[in-house]
């Protein structure tokens, strides 16, 4: 890459993070003083003018970029709805809202407020440990074996970062006083849908999904089909943070969280059947979520990052 497309990225990615923290410090000068969809028209506004500027970016940095811009939109409009619940007055300090919105993955303001009070995290510094070491591990031996299954790949790698990483950071922020939990809870002990995507799956993002969509549409059309709407809203979010950095694969996504919505909705109770029926369709639909063009364009790439290791060391 030349000098003058060097400087070009290195401008456009300042531009990217002038976009995030104009959408941070909106969000905590703002508060609830405006209508909920002003900050959903903000996100909608900063993550097409991020997919402008990082256009003919590398597909890796395009999607950085775009996720990067998306939560901090995301940041700003579960900010809006945690101050805005009824009956309570509620406010981030600035510092704390910064540690929220910039130095945390999780989506539940309430952590960063009241007097702090170290919890135990020890605990979570082994667990976490543990993770990142079998995890590497075998992420090494994929890179060796030069595997390009999306399942195998994608197993020690989101143990070496969704059970590793972001745990050392819970970790971190309970040791300092701030009672935060983990956002990923083994998924072998799933008790069926609900209880996958609520509980065990990425649960800042089901926690967002509630309070930004759920919540505000259960008056409307009733608790089944706000249900139904978090899973075809996710599939959006997630067509712009897959489909749209590699434009390809355009509503597999969201076809994926379909058909997830209508099991977790007509699921009646949690049983082994369930739970069973979770796990297949997982497996058999990450191919779905995980288009072909962004596992050669990122997971790939992902997986040789052991190559570069390799130099650096010798």
């Amino acid at each position: 890459m030349g000098g003058i497309e060097m400087n070009a990225l290195w401008i456009s990615l300042g531009l990217c993070l002038c976009i995030c923290l104009a959408q941070v410090f909106l969000a905590r000068i703002l508060g609830a003083r405006v209508h909920r969809i002003i900050p959903w028209c903000g996100v909608l506004i900063s993550f097409s003018l991020t997919h402008f500027i990082l256009e003919g970016a590398a597909t890796f940095i395009r999607m950085i970029g775009l996720c990067t811009v998306l939560l901090a939109g995301m940041k700003w409009i579960v900010y809006r709805e945690w101050v805005a619940t009824p009956g309570k007055k509620r406010e981030l300090s600035w510092c704390r809202w910064l540690i929220f919105s910039c130095a945390w993955f999780g989506m539940e303001p309430q952590y960063f407020a009241g007097k702090r009070r170290q919890s135990e995290w020890r605990n979570h510094v082994y667990r976490a440990s543990g993770y990142i070491i079998v995890g590497g591990v075998l992420w090494y031996m994929m890179y060796r074996l030069k595997v390009d299954t999306l399942v195998l790949l994608f197993i020690p790698m989101s143990m070496v970062f969704h059970f590793g990483v972001l745990r050392l950071l819970v970790a971190f922020w309970r040791m300092l006083g701030f009672p935060v939990r983990v956002l990923f809870r083994n998924p072998l002990e799933t008790r069926g849908f609900r209880d996958f995507w609520g509980a065990r799956w990425n649960i800042a993002y089901s926690q967002m999904m509630a309070r930004t969509v759920k919540q505000p549409l259960v008056p409307i059309i009733g608790e089944k089909w706000s249900m139904f709407m978090v899973f075809v809203v996710s599939g959006l979010l997630h067509e712009f943070a897959i489909t749209l950095p590699v434009g390809a694969g355009y509503g597999l996504p969201t076809l994926f969280f379909i058909f997830h919505g209508i099991f977790t909705v007509l699921e009646k109770r949690e049983t082994i059947y369930s739970a069973i029926a979770c796990g297949v369709l997982l497996v058999v639909g990450l191919p779905y979520l995980f288009v072909e063009k962004f596992v050669i364009e990122v997971i790939i790439p992902c997986r040789d990052v052991f190559e570069m290791l390799e130099l650096i060391i010798i």
